[in-house]
């Protein structure tokens, strides 16, 4: 409990966590806010808009292994900060974009910043900084980043009815350079310096074996690719990415096939966020009453029930506005915790060495997957129809199920192994 109350008068995780806030706002929810103007103004298909976002998140799982290994040196401050600066820079290319390859290079660069300064270094960075007591830390950030898309969705449409699109990205931008770009510098400053004699030391050791220097690296990851636990969290992951990477980043062209009103579209996707928020509360809530860890693979299980009936409720809602709140609240709420569970989970079943890398390549399946859903599901509704991405993301959800039950039964045997060599 102490450690709870702690985390609440943390002058740097207050900061941290409106960085966060900003920074999904300003660089990840602009695109989904974005979308259907930037189809109207360069006249090119949402499917091909998509394709954007995808090769963005591509770019950002492709970048995470060197930036879990930067925050494992210790570099947590300056990269965060210069990733978020350098994505606010970039966002400044695209109302002078005019050929649709020209979009996708600015989105592949935008991509590799998300890398750096969205939820997998930052709670990396909290993993290695407080370690087994790192969850408090991480639910306060998520509960304030969960408004992320709360602020991107109204905000982007206020400005854009009220002036243009293009004043949009340009506040947008401003508010990252002069806002959250110093709340970064301020929220990390200097606390995982402290571990980077121990990355050294543990660089030089290999050297006594006769092996080069690129193989504290290997040596972290081939295990890791070996154990296959890593592999139950990584497609476990995967789903979770995939269901809500699919319904996101098409949220206003799917409440359109609904048939749901532009006014009340805004109104439940900007609901979304305050859903993830309350979920994370519920969660919050729940330990600090009975003084109980809630364990994070119960969450998960339950999490992955719900996002499945998410796409049941709106696939059978059709145009029931009631059928429709129920869609939002069982895909924000549930999804709300991911950001909690994957660290988490990834600690307890991979360990905390070298977490930074870890938790990149388990992560990955998440970030990979989320990469690939927006085109894919871009694809699929303009070749069929939303109701077939609603299958799609349905039958996601239960993969993702299926894995994690194959991650407790492997886990259980890993501990029986252990248990019986032990006792040997």
């Amino acid at each position: 409990m102490s450690n709870k109350q702690a985390v609440w008068h943390d002058k740097k995780l207050w900061a941290l966590a409106l960085a966060e806030t900003l920074a999904w706002a300003g660089l990840f929810y602009v695109f989904p806010a974005s979308l259907l103007r930037w189809s109207d103004h360069f006249g090119w298909s949402i499917a091909d808009l998509s394709l954007g976002f995808t090769f963005a998140l591509l770019a950002s799982a492709l970048s995470s292994i060197a930036a879990g290994r930067l925050i494992d040196r210790g570099w947590s401050r300056l990269l965060m900060t210069g990733s978020v600066i350098t994505g606010a820079l970039l966002i400044l290319l695209l109302p002078s974009v005019n050929l649709i390859w020209q979009f996708y290079v600015v989105w592949i660069l935008i991509g590799i910043t998300l890398s750096g300064c969205l939820y997998e270094p930052c709670f990396s960075y909290l993993t290695k900084t407080y370690k087994e007591n790192a969850k408090s830390p991480i639910i306060m950030v998520t509960l304030f980043a969960g408004f992320a898309s709360t602020i991107s969705y109204p905000v982007t449409n206020l400005l854009s009815n009220a002036f243009s699109w293009e004043i949009g990205i340009y506040v947008f931008s401003a508010a990252l350079c002069i806002v959250t770009a110093p709340l970064f510098w301020f929220g990390v400053s200097g606390r995982d310096f402290s571990e980077e004699p121990k990355v050294r030391k543990e660089k030089v050791e290999p050297l006594k074996i006769g092996c080069n220097e690129r193989l504290p690296l290997l040596g972290t990851i081939v295990p890791v690719l070996r154990n296959p636990i890593f592999w139950g969290l990584f497609v476990t992951f995967a789903a979770f990415g995939s269901n809500h990477g699919m319904v996101v980043s098409q949220i206003f062209p799917l409440f359109e096939s609904r048939e749901v009103s532009p006014s009340l579209a805004l109104l439940l996707a900007s609901c979304i966020g305050p859903m993830q928020v309350a979920a994370r509360l519920i969660l919050f809530a729940a330990e600090s009453l009975t003084g109980r860890s809630i364990p994070m693979v119960r969450v998960a299980f339950f999490s992955l029930i719900c996002l499945s009936l998410s796409s049941l409720t709106l696939s059978f809602g059709s145009t029931s506005t009631a059928l429709i709140v129920g869609f939002v609240i069982l895909q924000g709420g549930p999804y709300g915790l991911v950001s909690i569970i994957k660290p988490v989970v990834t600690a307890e079943a991979l360990g905390t060495t070298n977490f930074g890398i870890v938790s990149s390549m388990a992560g990955m399946g998440s970030v990979w997957s989320f990469a690939i859903a927006p085109g894919i599901a871009g694809f699929i509704a303009e070749s069929w129809s939303y109701d077939v991405v609603l299958g799609t993301t349905f039958s996601i959800a239960i993969i993702g199920i299926i894995g994690l039950l194959a991650t407790l039964h492997l886990r259980q045997k890993t501990v029986q192994s252990s248990g019986i060599m032990n006792s040997a």
